[in-house]
């Protein structure tokens, strides 16, 4: 098997949502200045970075990052669909309808737009013109995609700064608002480099910390 890793390693100066915090490290001993050894003190925005959103994320009665059950982090049947989009466009389900049978059978669906590249080459664009995933999307997949455990994808947010009210209508829709059901959301992340063919298992292991809504994830994919 090869393993490769699916979430992006957390630095200063990669680009977070407009408005919103990002990381700041602090040091606290340093071996250089005659400590016994180094230490930091990390300041943690916990939607920085390929981060995991679940459910109390925008459901006040959904649970929270570790409340969720391991399961909820283990994949047995991911699917990554090539659905290629410019910066500010949305995912519709038009984009899904000729991928639902295999949909249907995933547990974790990664859709991958090209939209990575602006990640290093244009951050800012990254941040402020990201693809996002419509309300009728959202709908499409919690009323077709009963097994879906997780969606994730290569773009910063699930919503958008120029689509604002879709963005929070999807998120409390995935999240369970209005359902017993619920699709957790992992964004911002690594896929330009995974040969969906070869895709076998992914394990998803969030920051575990009580109380709060969601947190960062180490996503590691396993491939024939």
């Amino acid at each position: 098997m090869n393993y490769q890793l699916l979430s992006y390693p957390l630095d200063i100066a990669d680009p977070g949502f407009p408005g919103e915090p990002t990381l700041s490290i602090q040091k606290s001993t340093r071996i250089a200045d005659g400590d016994m050894y180094n230490s930091s003190i990390v300041h943690l925005f916990n939607h920085f970075g390929t981060h995991f959103d679940a459910p109390n994320h925008f459901n006040p009665k959904g649970a929270t990052i570790s409340e969720l059950p391991l399961q909820r982090f283990i994949y047995e049947r991911p699917l990554l669909l090539d659905i290629p989009k410019s910066a500010g466009e949305m995912i519709q389900p038009i984009d899904l309808e000729i991928h639902l049978s295999a949909i249907r059978r995933a547990d974790f669906l990664m859709i991958r737009t090209g939209l990575e590249k602006l990640r290093m080459q244009h951050p800012n664009q990254y941040a402020t013109k990201g693809v996002a995933v419509s309300v009728q999307t959202a709908r499409y997949l919690m009323e077709h995609a009963a097994n879906l455990k997780a969606l994730g994808f290569d773009f910063i947010s699930l919503a958008s700064p120029d689509h604002p009210e879709q963005g929070i209508k999807s998120h409390q829709i995935m999240l369970g608002m209005f359902s017993h059901h619920f699709i957790c959301i992992i964004e911002d992340m690594k896929l330009s480099a995974v040969d969906k063919t070869r895709l076998k298992r992914i394990f998803a292991m969030p920051l575990l910390i009580r109380g709060i809504d969601s947190a960062q994830v180490c996503i590691l994919a396993e491939s024939e």
